[in-house]
């Protein structure tokens, strides 16, 4: 692993069989941060049954023409992704044709808030598939998780990888968790650069637990997109640092390469908030040789690399989008939902750490055991917690309220969504619900007086959600939204991919417990009518039978 790159452009009809080669496990593949179809979208018992082991599946969905950028593909039936079962997406524009049509195109994506694809004029472009790596299988990180003897205290990970290359110290192995290890020194640098070009690197949190931080020694970047979307343009000559990159989530920036033609470094580090204090971190941090095309002493160990010093760190959670992307942000929005989240420890259940949102966990269905998309509402489980927006394209704002005592980075299927504010309590609890606060938590302030003291929203007037004083010029427009401790965050988005889709956190451990929750856009408000029935069984493909 990591699996193969796979290629194309906006507006492209891609067609890709999967097999499933395993012995004994089923699988499906979720193509994370695109807008495809509902019955495409790869989630185990939401848009299809999973792959049997020895069956295949073949995925057709058309590239959104307004999206581009960095993306990836993973497992998203258990916990395969933790054990390697991902790969790179990446999406470029459209190739131009002619020069008339070429300005046609910078003036059409230019309206959609694209890039100038002469912008940034890099040379080359490198994949980083960078996350936390565990020793042991994924299944046997979840039922050490799932002992009542963790207490909820997620399993930290024991070393990083990054596009399947790592190193591990053998003498910090842990004697309780013994692993195959052979100590041997690896001649062959992790990064080849050429010191007369610039590269555009597409980063990709494929990790199970931890957001990461990358630093590089004599090298210096500039943020160009996150979650493939453009981002604000702001000086960043000096900076060398770019973070926190949370599960899920990716970002692409412009390196400029070092004049000085020697042996450099990357520095991937854990964030360290994401481990229990508790729970021993073998790794805080990786560094990764890079050589420069040309210089003398052409290899370089591990080992022999230092650490390098942050010079001017961007923090990619105050970043906001570019303002051709906050265009299409509307004021307000037409509906307004309030959800609350929590992994509980519950004596009913053997103190079993488990996800809730609103009380509720998320299991497959049972009865009948069949794919959501293809049953009407009426007849799914009492656990399948959903958001119904009705059967027309609306503008919804959804405030996700984080009791828990650990942050979780939050991916929504099928759809971005602008973060309108994330906020962490200084003390207590920083829940929000608009329909009872009359400030948000966090902007006392800066609310001014009688501005919103006496207001407070109420069922049928979620447009006074223009209201709130939240600074929508500072907003960024993504797909998976890290969400801290006791905190709160504000997401506003356009429902109009019809399905049913998932939300949940990306932390594996987290998502495999039920937290998660479902959306269901522009389906039947009465309930008694199925998305699409005939999409589960598709000829030469499918592998749900539909009664």
């Amino acid at each position: 692993f990591p699996g193969p790159t796979i290629e194309g452009r906006s507006g492209d009809t891609m067609v890709i069989t999967v097999t499933n080669a395993l012995q004994e496990e089923p699988v499906v593949i979720h193509w994370h941060g695109l807008h495809i179809v509902n019955a495409m979208d790869g989630a185990a018992g939401i848009s299809q049954c999973p792959i049997p082991p020895g069956g295949k599946f073949t995925y057709k969905f058309t590239i959104p023409l307004d999206q581009s950028g960095t993306f990836w593909y993973h497992g998203h039936s258990g916990v395969a992704r933790a054990d390697g079962l991902y790969g790179g997406l990446v999406v470029h524009r459209p190739a131009s044709q002619v020069t008339a049509g070429r300005r046609l195109y910078r003036r059409h994506f230019s309206d959609l808030g694209g890039f100038d694809p002469d912008r940034y004029g890099y040379d080359k472009e490198l994949l980083l598939l960078a996350g936390d790596w565990y020793h042991r299988s994924a299944d046997d990180v979840l039922a050490w998780y799932m002992r009542p003897e963790s207490s909820g205290n997620e399993p930290g990970p024991d070393s990083l990888l990054i596009n399947g290359v790592g190193q591990f110290d053998c003498s910090m192995a842990v004697p309780s968790r013994p692993v195959d290890c052979i100590d041997q020194q690896l001649n062959t640098s992790f990064l080849d650069l050429d010191p007369a070009i610039t590269y555009r690197i597409r980063v990709v949190n494929t990790g199970a637990l931890t957001g990461l931080t990358l630093t590089f020694d004599r090298e210096h970047l500039n943020l160009i997109q996150l979650d493939g979307v453009d981002v604000e343009h702001s000086p960043q000559e000096a900076s060398n640092s770019v973070g926190i990159l949370f599960p899920g989530q990716r970002m692409d920036f412009i390196l400029h390469a070092s004049k000085v033609s020697t042996g450099s470094a990357l520095m991937v580090e854990v964030d360290e908030q994401c481990v229990p204090t508790m729970v021993p971190l073998i790794q805080s941090h990786q560094t990764f040789p890079i050589i420069y095309r040309g210089a003398s002493g052409s290899n370089l160990n591990f080992s022999d690399t230092s650490l390098p010093s942050v010079r001017n760190h961007i923090n990619i959670e105050r970043v906001a989008s570019s303002p051709s992307i906050l265009q299409a942000l509307p004021p307000s929005a037409q509906q307004m939902h309030v959800v609350y989240t929590k992994i509980q420890l519950m004596s009913w259940n053997h103190n079993v750490p488990t996800g809730y949102f609103n009380q509720t966990t998320w299991k497959p269905q049972q009865d009948p055991a069949l794919p959501l998309i293809a049953l009407p509402r009426s007849r799914w489980d009492s656990n399948q917690l959903s958001i119904v927006t009705g059967p027309e394209p609306v503008w919804v704002d959804l405030v996700i309220n984080n009791l828990d005592e650990g942050s979780h980075p939050f991916h929504l299927h099928g759809h971005h969504f602008y973060v309108l504010t994330v906020q962490k309590p200084g003390f207590g609890w920083g829940s929000y619900n608009p329909f009872e606060d009359r400030v948000p938590p966090g902007f006392e302030d800066l609310t001014p007086p009688g501005s919103l003291s006496n207001t407070s929203l109420n069922d049928s007037d979620a447009s006074q959600s223009s209201l709130q004083p939240f600074d929508l010029t500072r907003a960024i427009y993504r797909d998976t939204v890290q969400i801290p401790s006791r905190g709160y965050a504000v997401l506003r988005f356009r429902a109009d991919n019809p399905g049913v889709w998932l939300l949940h956190c990306h932390v594996a451990w987290h998502a495999a417990t039920g937290m998660g929750m479902l959306l269901d856009v522009q389906g039947d408000p009465t309930g008694l009518t199925a998305h699409d029935r005939s999409l589960v069984s598709l000829p030469g493909g499918g592998i749900c039978s539909v009664p």
